[in-house]
């Protein structure tokens, strides 16, 4: 690990690493982390505005949601263990293999487990798991890239 971080990490530590804020941000906790692998907690809000279409009478978390949730996880992995310059963030660049198992619902709190599978600078490849109360929600493999901001 490139730096020594003290566990758990909260929202307000990861906004140190991640570019996303509200009401993209779905990284609420870090409690695990090593090398290639980490674990996060998202509480789901139940107030989301995307709860009021998809679906009315029966709510679900869209699963592109997951899917993105997933895809902060990986991202704060390579930033917290690799570390990357002030001029450098990690972007999505593929997604596959997606399978939902579960709905997951307002108030719900999601448990991603994301491990590096391969890294190819400046590419990484990741494998994803979703869950809520143990119960595997989406599994993915998925891939991300260093990209650099415009200015």
């Amino acid at each position: 690990m490139q730096a020594s971080h003290q566990l758990p990490l909260d929202r307000k530590y990861v906004q140190n690493y991640l570019p996303h804020r509200e009401p993209m941000l779905f990284v609420d906790r870090v409690t695990r982390l090593e090398d290639n692998a980490i674990t996060i907690e998202s509480d789901v809000d139940p107030e989301a505005a995307y709860f009021k279409g998809h679906f009315p009478g029966m709510p679900i978390m869209p699963g592109v949601l997951i899917v993105e949730t997933v895809a902060q996880a990986g991202a704060l992995l390579v930033s917290l263990t690799r570390g990357l310059s002030d001029d450098k963030f990690i972007a999505f660049s593929n997604v596959d293999a997606v399978k939902f198992r579960r709905p997951v619902e307002p108030g719900d709190m999601l448990t991603i487990d994301v491990e590096i599978e391969k890294i190819r600078l400046p590419f990484y490849k990741f494998t994803g798991t979703a869950k809520v109360d143990g119960a595997v929600a989406a599994t993915l493999k998925f891939a991300a890239a260093e990209m650099s901001y415009n200015k």
